[in-house]
């Protein structure tokens, strides 16, 4: 077992929607949390100048004066997006979809693991719903104070209702299987899935399920598609985090609420 560090630690998950212009949002509530580490899905890299501001906020975030360390894990690249044919959504050139993670302390290792197709170029999403692109999970050790911490990082399989499907399962298993149980771990993200799933239970058998645990009743919004709000983003945890707290920012900066996790590693 590890020894208690000295004072608690904060982890911010969100995923910020690659469909919003909110880089500046963003970077506000982050930089007003202040949190130790940061978890981001759906930040956007430009590859090219020409990509327009709101498909460049991965630099944006890095820049970040409070976050010396910065990973990022692509999913995909594109210069748009197109359905049946025609342009839905134009980046102004190639850029790069991701989940980026920010830091205080230094990231020792990184890896970008995918477990559903490769990262590739994809731009169609005529059958998006049914068959989805490419994902992956970002996998870093963070040294703190000379203890390792393991985050890993997940946006993931879309699918019909988020009620999941063997893709989803398989998820769940490729993630238990990269979870370190030898050091502290905590699995975050925004899993596309609901909580009563097949997937979410197996995750609950071998972590601790904290969106469970604080009986969290929303972490989306879906007032646009009219269907209320749901629980797709969630954290775990591995018995060699000590919980203190998880809340909900009730901000509007996202389709997404964010998750504010205050913790300890032991």
């Amino acid at each position: 077992m590890y020894n208690n560090i000295g004072d608690s630690m904060q982890l911010l998950n969100l995923n910020v929607g690659i469909k919003l212009d909110n880089t500046e949002e963003v970077k506000e509530l982050l930089r007003k949390q202040n949190s130790d580490i940061c978890v981001l899905q759906e930040c956007m890299n430009g590859i090219e100048e020409s990509c327009f501001p709101m498909y460049q906020s991965k630099n944006d975030f890095i820049k970040l004066k409070q976050y010396p360390y910065s990973a990022f894990a692509p999913l995909y690249i594109a210069d748009g997006i197109k359905k049946d044919g025609k342009m839905t959504r134009d980046f102004g050139g190639k850029a790069e979809k991701g989940s980026l993670l920010l830091s205080k302390h230094n990231i020792k290792d990184h890896a970008n693991q995918f477990y559903y197709n490769e990262y590739r170029y994809e731009c169609d999403e005529t059958e998006f719903c049914q068959k989805d692109w490419c994902r992956s999970i970002q996998n870093a050790i963070l040294d703190i104070d000379g203890n390792p911490l393991q985050i890993i990082n997940v946006d993931g399989i879309w699918n019909e209702g988020k009620i999941g499907d063997d893709r989803t399962i398989e998820q769940s298993r490729f993630i238990l299987s990269k979870v370190r149980t030898d050091i502290p771990c905590i699995v975050v993200g925004d899993f596309n899935l609901l909580p009563h799933t097949e997937s979410i239970h197996l995750l609950n058998e071998q972590l601790r399920n904290l969106i469970e645990e604080y009986q969290i009743e929303s972490t989306e919004r879906l007032e646009e598609e009219g269907i209320g709000e749901s629980i797709c983003d969630y954290i775990f945890v591995n018995d060699k985090v000590r919980v203190n707290n998880l809340e909900i920012i009730m901000d509007q900066v996202s389709n997404h609420f964010p998750l504010l996790l205050d913790f300890d590693v032991v």
